[in-house]
């Protein structure tokens, strides 16, 4: 397994990036043929592919089998951080001049550049089968009604457990229901180990607040747009964090290097995340193979079903004046649809295409986790998360999200006057 994607996002000035965009006329549109071929004919054209890490790999893998098929496309690669394709992307839409033909970018921030650049983005709309995807990835590509991206990786999210510390302190992990039977769970925990239940940000990111949110099947907004952090949803997901940091089980994580620091130091018992993170319980922390577990995440009552949670993963997305975008729009159908479990196996891209997910690739027992087929458990999670509306507002609202969760965590103040601060700050902010 490898460590996972990073994710980081920033904004280059015109001046700076139009020197990275290139120069000359702007490349044709969708429209105009480049790069397309006629009914019946061969794809031509040269396709320019933006990504990072193992996603870039995968991408030159399927590029090779995409050849063999249509030898007259050619490929060029380069491989940059997210904020470097954020920041060049953004100022080459602003020029029109030097679109890559094929763009990873983080789901979460399609619905940004999908609304600030209309007319931009290759519509698939029609030829994606949204019933072959997870839901909650038809929503990160859709906006404005249109999918102006091909879904990619998922993140469903569950609950990584310590066998070892679990069972040392007497603690069945079948008897964790709800988010009130894992505080009494990590106080137990506490007592007889010594060891924090769960890492905690208090002003890192706002994650354990934004999986409560999908959990309840809400968000930072709803379908219209419309700013709802004072919900009694979301009020109640910020009360369990508070509840959570001053029962005096959680471990202080104000960075990437301190939830790694968390996993390998054996200072926590539990750590909800994303199937992604499976890489890194394997990577960083091997000395403990066959002490770690997974289960669903806790829910809010007993009784009460909740919808699964997602954070991170990405989509394809084609610019529409790039050099070549119908040749790019086959290469990413084809990309997306290829039945090779590779990219999983070799490279930890957790796919949203459901009947890729059904090979029994997915169904297999990890040494790692005592044998136990995690994927399999990932797979009936994704199914459940549903569709939420990021917006083109989503980083300015998770800052401000985050700063709530310090106040109610290390200021100890009310959520529900927290919340509904929040929620006039953003609505005077975004307008709704």
């Amino acid at each position: 397994m490898k460590k996972r994607l990073l994710a980081l996002f920033t904004a280059l000035a015109l001046a700076a990036a139009l020197a990275g965009c290139g120069g000359g006329a702007p490349a044709p549109t969708a429209q105009s043929g480049a790069g397309s071929s006629p009914e019946g004919g061969e794809l031509t054209g040269t396709v320019t592919v933006w990504s990072w890490d193992l996603a870039l790999v995968q991408l030159q893998v399927e590029a090779e089998k995409f050849q063999q098929l249509h030898p007259g496309v050619e490929f060029q690669f380069e491989e940059m951080g997210t904020s470097q394709v954020y920041s060049k992307l953004t100022t080459c839409l602003q020029s029109g001049i030097g679109l890559p033909g094929v763009v990873t970018i983080e789901g979460e921030q399609m619905a940004k550049f999908g609304s600030k650049f209309p007319g931009k983005f290759y519509d698939f709309t029609g030829r994606v089968n949204a019933a072959d995807y997870l839901d909650v990835k038809i929503g990160e590509a859709t906006v404005g009604g249109k999918l102006l991206a091909w879904p990619w990786d998922s993140a469903p999210c569950a609950l990584y457990y310590r066998t070892d510390l679990f069972e040392q302190a007497g603690v069945d992990p079948a008897s964790i229901v709800t988010w009130d039977d894992l505080v009494a769970a990590g106080t137990q925990i506490k007592e007889k180990t010594g060891v924090d239940l769960l890492p905690l940000p208090t002003t890192y990111n706002d994650t354990l607040y934004r999986l409560m949110l999908m959990q309840q099947g809400t968000f930072y907004f709803d379908e219209a747009g419309n700013t709802v952090v004072d919900s009694a949803e979301s009020i109640r997901a910020m009360s369990m964090i508070q509840k959570l940091y001053q029962a005096g089980i959680t471990y202080d994580q104000n960075s990437w290097d301190d939830f790694v620091a968390a996993i390998t130091g054996s200072k926590v018992a539990c750590a909800p995340d994303a199937v992604w993170e499976a890489g890194t319980f394997i990577d960083a922390a091997a000395d403990q193979s066959g002490k770690w577990a997974v289960m669903e995440l806790p829910r809010f009552d007993a009784e009460v079903p909740v919808k699964g949670s997602s954070n991170g993963g990405s989509v394809l997305a084609v610019p529409a004046q790039s050099e070549s975008p119908e040749a790019a729009a086959a290469f990413v159908e084809f990309a997306m649809t290829d039945m090779d479990t590779s990219g999983f196996t070799e490279r930890t891209i957790y796919p949203s295409y459901i009947p890729l997910l059904n090979d029994p690739v997915f169904s297999e027992g990890l040494d790692y986790f005592g044998g136990q087929p995690i994927y399999e458990l990932f797979a009936k999670v994704g199914q459940d998360v549903t569709q939420v509306n990021y917006t083109e507002n989503f980083a300015e609202a998770i800052d401000l999200a985050k700063n709530a969760v310090t106040k109610v965590t290390l200021n100890g103040e009310d959520p529900t006057a927290v919340m509904q601060a929040l929620q006039k700050e953003l609505v005077e902010k975004f307008g709704k």
